[in-house]
């Protein structure tokens, strides 16, 4: 390995220290509990080498987000390459590819929603909001392209495409705030059944019946 690439991997491994130690201090202790100082502390850089990677906690948790976002998107690609083969089950692969989103990080997924409060987001320099814009429009577009072709080929009820992905992401979304919320007051989890009662029903109101001869009529999850 040559000095330049050596060096390249420390700084990546640097920074990723930074992140994963802001990341713990949101999840332990909230957004306004973080610090540059406690980051540093966490992750066992010194102030200045922090301040060589990230000019603020803000950076520091957008690059989180937006590297799960890139994952999100890549999720999302894949159904929508593959939308002729899925057809019939658009709606329990799209469902699915949210499950998987926050399942892989529910921390890093929260941190997302939490900056896109209309206060966060005013809050945040023009170059952040940007970044934060950006990495939240892919998912968007990908989203809406794939209802959009449910809809127009008839899998789909017939109404504004755009419309409907923001309602079925808004139910995902509903899930899983109420039962995070009702875990940490009672230690009780409901994720999972809510969630496969919500694509049951979902699906009756968002898929078009099967015509006569096509499939059993059992929907998604059934």
């Amino acid at each position: 390995m040559g000095v330049l690439e050596r060096r390249k991997r420390e700084r990546e491994v640097r920074r990723e220290l930074a992140i994963d130690a802001a990341m713990c201090i949101y999840e332990e202790e909230g957004y306004h509990a973080i610090t540059m100082e406690k980051i540093a502390e966490r992750s066992e850089l010194s102030r200045a080498a922090l301040y060589l990677y990230f000019k603020s906690k803000d950076e520091i948790l957008i690059s989180a987000i937006v590297s799960h976002a890139d994952y999100f998107a890549s999720v999302l690609q894949e159904i929508h390459d593959n939308r002729e083969k899925y057809r019939e089950k658009l709606l329990e692969k799209l469902w699915g590819c949210f499950q998987r989103f926050y399942e892989k990080d529910p921390v890093t997924f929260t941190a997302w929603q939490y900056f896109h409060q209309s206060e966060m987001i005013s809050n945040l320099p023009t170059e952040l909001r940007d970044i934060l814009h950006e990495a939240g429009a892919k998912v968007v577009v990908l989203q809406h392209k794939i209802v959009e072709y449910a809809v127009a080929e008839k899998i789909f009820i017939q109404c504004d495409p755009r419309a409907l992905s923001e309602v079925i992401w808004s139910s995902f979304l509903g899930i899983v705030y109420t039962e995070r919320s009702k875990n940490m007051l009672s230690h009780k989890n409901h994720m999972a059944i809510t969630q496969n009662v919500a694509i049951r029903v979902l699906a009756g109101g968002v898929l078009n019946p099967p015509k006569k001869g096509e499939g059993n009529g059992e929907g998604v999850g059934a």
